[in-house]
């Protein structure tokens, strides 16, 4: 048990050693490079103090490569911006106009429910007060909201607003909590001139009760 004590606590500083000599910034931005990174360090530093039979200098040769080459590559990568987009890729435009990118969902493989989760925790319950959502490249969202929108809102809510259709499809459960049935939503699709439910891309209901629709071919 000491043996295995005294090889934890080493493995342990040089691993705290090699994180603190990548910088920083790597552990904050945490993109997929440097994710991948920490994850074998973390492997490579555990399968020594599993297994006292691998000489401990194995697990700090494995841990320092690695750290060294995260270092070379965030310099290279610093130094291009080719390697940089290579590792990290480029944001995604998610939400632009006001309007969803639905071809960029899919290329991130985000879905609607995804997106309106990520919203609301940056305290955007309704869809209509974003201007543009950008996917950044650590999978962060970041949001502009429209030049209406009101934080807090000066009103209370009736209730929250709440989607009827995402890709295609009706939330029934969402139509019960707004007192709404379907024929009432096929109606609203009429209106709007909108014969096909597979068209839609989402339609949601504000606190006020106003439709916000967004076809897929838009």
């Amino acid at each position: 048990m000491l043996v295995v004590l005294i090889r934890s606590i080493l493995l342990y500083i040089v691993v705290l050693i090699s994180l603190r000599v990548m910088g920083k910034g790597e552990i904050a931005e945490m993109n997929s490079f440097d994710l991948v990174i920490t994850l074998l360090i973390a492997e490579v530093a555990a399968v020594p103090m599993e297994n006292n039979n691998i000489p401990i200098i194995n697990g700090v040769a494995a841990v320092t490569g690695l750290a060294a080459m995260q270092i070379v590559i965030s310099y290279l990568a610093l130094k291009s911006r080719t390697v940089r987009v290579l590792l990290s890729g480029k944001p995604s435009l998610l939400i632009e106009r006001g309007k969803i990118n639905y071809k960029e969902l899919q290329r991130e493989r985000v879905t609607i429910d995804e997106l309106l989760e990520q919203l609301r925790i940056q305290g955007y319950f309704r869809i209509m007060d974003v201007q543009y959502a950008i996917l950044e490249t650590d999978g962060n969202l970041s949001v502009l909201p429209t030049p209406s929108y009101k934080n807090p809102p000066n009103s209370a809510f009736n209730h929250l607003p709440v989607s009827l259709i995402i890709d295609g499809k009706i939330i029934k459960h969402n139509l019960n909590i707004v007192n709404k049935d379907i024929n009432w939503l096929e109606g609203i699709l009429k209106s709007n001139h909108i014969e096909n439910l597979k068209d839609v891309l989402l339609c949601v209901i504000d606190e006020n009760e106003k439709i916000y629709i967004q076809e897929k071919k838009n």
